[in-house]
């Protein structure tokens, strides 16, 4: 029946023709702004590449809406650095409020997402000059100040008034809104002296707050950390408040709600853990009975006696504590151990140790091992991993929970989870733009195809393949039968659509499904594209990412596709270690003349990078031909089931003009219609 699909939709486009070739989708660099009060319209200037005025925004949120842009005028820049640019007047909704994300939809498609936030408070941006105490721009309370630390050594300044005895807050977020900036915050009183001062209080963004010892004016100073950087992407949102606030949110931990956080910025670390807001941080949904620290646990001897399974919330209040718990278990029950900290906003980095009720080490469990790709999403933290606990004999074990820091570190934002539950095979499922070190998101040509990247955490022994689907699909738009195979920790997928496609941009929901089990996949896109590497090039450092904001993955159909891959079988079957041989025919755009790269989306097939050098491709299409036969490499070790392979192929045609200065941009790829690949025992 595939097949059948594939041959009829090759013959639509032979008999239709190609409109004009696929255009690069523009690129988000900076958007300023980052944010505006409810109920406003503020004029915002976006940067990037690619930008020509005549692209829409797409939020994350609904209610928003935008006046036609304008382009903005950019001189030539280095590498990375803004080359184009376009202002919006945005209308900012009464009712709006919290941390969204904005895109560009351009002729050429989608753009990576910008943090845009939304509060009840006066919103400016600063006022140069301010970069001295005599310069510092004059605020009323309740306000936020929308900046850009431009030059390493440059120092913005900010002062208001207070009455003796008020509560002040004052905040800087950076690595929340996708600034690259570690922002040093210091507040100095009327008299000159130093009151508070903050850095790296969530990545990049600074908190303090202090009561102020008399009426008067105040001072902020404002600077990137050791002066080391500076630039167009050190953009800065820092707000002023007498407003109550909390450092934390206790327990952090709470019954289940069915999606995860979208208003913080949640790194791929915390990308497997299902949390929900509840003030300060995000709050683990319980899967478990909950139990409270009594506080009164820092010795083995006074281990605090819990039931398993059960989820127990604690807190490193005092210098060098350390929280002991004990449980009853059987012989030859399988528990699971694991403590949540850095997953839920914790600026800890916790550990734990296991032993028997004789004090014997059985374990002890730091930085988790695992990461699902060494670069594009890059998964290792500082929570420790999960640890499979087969008991030996009946009787009492114990955990001890405690951080590396604790003789410096302690406080009521020092929380940790530490979860003893029996083992539920299950799964999470991540998707994501398929290029590994470039801003990229999800444009779909009509009568073609866009492929990603899935991104799988198995827990608990799953092995199960894993089948793929898409819902809220537009008009055109549809997910052919596509699976990740047994044991794979990374696949792709792939939307095709006809050519009666419109131009359309949202958000469609991705799914996984293993027998009963189904969850939606969690949207992550890169924060920056790599630096110091070439288009072809792939960094071996880890890439900043983290989660999208919206309902679902976001998506546009724009533009047509130059030329089309279909493979001529659509079901192969091979034995591991050896062969996949596969024909696709190809057919193309009049005008499209360039030879065609053919690569394999799948790392699970085809030839394998060295370092960090380009993918080789699998075969090159030449100009004029239909058809193109290749022949894949197939790992011994790949599990026998049911895999899926994805083709794509790239224009083979000159390199982009201003080399090692041209900006890192995507090139434009049409992937083949998935082929189902059973691999033989």
């Amino acid at each position: 029946m595939l097949a059948r699909r594939v041959l009829a939709c090759l013959a639509l486009l032979i008999g239709t023709g190609f409109a004009s070739a696929q255009q690069g989708a523009p690129q988000l660099l900076t958007v300023f702004p980052a944010g505006a009060k409810a109920g406003d319209t503020v004029e915002v200037t976006v940067s990037g590449h690619g930008i020509d005025g005549t692209e829409k925004l797409l939020f994350s949120a609904k209610g928003f809406t935008a006046d036609p842009g304008t382009a903005v005028n950019m001189s030539k820049a280095q590498q990375g650095q803004p080359t184009s640019g376009a202002k919006f007047k945005v209308h900012v909704p009464k009712d709006a409020k919290g941390t969204l994300d904005v895109r560009l939809v351009g002729k050429g498609g989608l753009s990576n997402p910008r943090a845009f936030v939304v509060s009840n408070l006066t919103d400016v941006n600063e006022v140069e000059p301010n970069n001295d105490v005599g310069q510092a721009q004059k605020i009323e309370l309740e306000t936020t100040v929308n900046g850009v630390i431009s030059a390493p050594t440059d120092v913005d300044y900010v002062t208001f008034s207070a009455k003796k005895g008020q509560s002040i807050l004052v905040y800087c977020l950076t690595t929340s809104i996708d600034s690259r900036m570690s922002a040093d915050l210091m507040v100095s009183g009327p008299d000159g002296k130093l009151l508070a001062s903050n850095r790296g209080y969530r990545g990049g963004d600074a908190v303090l707050d202090f009561k102020a010892p008399a009426d008067g004016e105040y001072l902020v100073r404002l600077s990137q950390f050791a002066y080391t950087t500076g630039g167009y992407d050190h953009f800065y949102r820092i707000t002023v408040t007498a407003q109550p606030w909390a450092r934390a949110t206790f327990p952090p931990v709470a019954a289940p709600k069915a999606e995860p956080v979208s208003s913080f910025s949640i790194a791929p670390t915390a990308a497997m853990i299902d949390a929900h807001e509840n003030g300060a941080n995000p709050v683990l949904a319980a899967t478990n009975p909950v139990v409270l620290d009594n506080e009164k646990n820092n010795t083995a001897d006074t281990a605090q006696a819990v039931t398993a399974p059960c989820d127990v919330a604690g807190r490193i209040l005092k210098k060098g504590e350390r929280h002991w718990y004990s449980f009853d278990a059987k012989k030859g029950d399988v528990w699971t151990l694991e403590v949540f900290a850095e997953r839920i906003g914790s600026p800890v980095d916790a550990f734990f140790v296991l032993t028997d009720d004789k004090g014997k080490v059985i374990t002890e469990q730091d930085d988790g091992a695992d990461t699902l790709s060494p670069n594009q999403f890059y998964t290792k933290g500082d929570d420790p991993g999960r640890y499979k606990f087969t008991v030996p004999a009946d009787g009492t074990y114990k955990v001890m929970v405690s951080t590396r820091e604790a003789g410096v570190q302690f406080g009521v934002r020092d929380q940790y989870v530490l979860r003893i539950a029996k083992e539920i095979p299950d799964f999470r499922l991540v998707v994501m733009p398929m290029t590994p070190h470039v801003l990229d998101a999800g444009t779909l040509a009509k009568s073609g195809a866009a492929v990603f990247a899935v991104y799988v955490f198995r827990f608990d022994g799953f092995t199960d393949a894993i089948d793929l689907s898409a819902t809220n699909l537009p008009k055109g738009v549809t997910c052919p039968p596509q699976s990740i195979g047994a044991g794979q920790t990374r696949g792709v997928l792939v939307l095709t659509s006809d050519a009666s496609a419109e131009d359309w941009e949202g958000f469609v929901k991705i799914e996984g499904a293993a027998g009963k089990l189904k969850h939606v996949a969690r949207p992550f896109s890169l924060t920056w594209s790599a630096v110091g590497v070439q288009n072809n090039q792939i960094p071996n450092t880890p890439m900043l990412a983290r989660m999208d904001r919206g309902d679902g993955m976001a998506l546009a159909v724009r533009g047509e596709a130059p030329f089309a891959l279909a493979p001529t079988e659509t079901k192969l079957t091979v034995k591991p270690g050896a062969k996949l041989d596969v024909t696709l025919k190809v057919t193309r755009k009049d005008t499209f003349k360039d030879p065609i790269a053919i690569y394999s989306a799948n790392p699970s097939f085809g030839p394998r990078p060295q370092g960090n050098q380009p993918v080789p491709p699998a075969g090159t299409a030449a100009p004029g031909t239909s058809e193109i036969k290749l022949s894949l490499d197939v790992p011994a070790n790949l599990p026998p089931g049911t895999h899926t392979l994805i083709l794509r192929g790239q224009p083979g045609g000159p390199p982009p003009k201003g080399g090692n200065n041209a900006p890192l941009r995507v090139t434009p790829t049409f992937p083949a219609v998935p082929i189902t690949v059973t691999v033989a025992k």
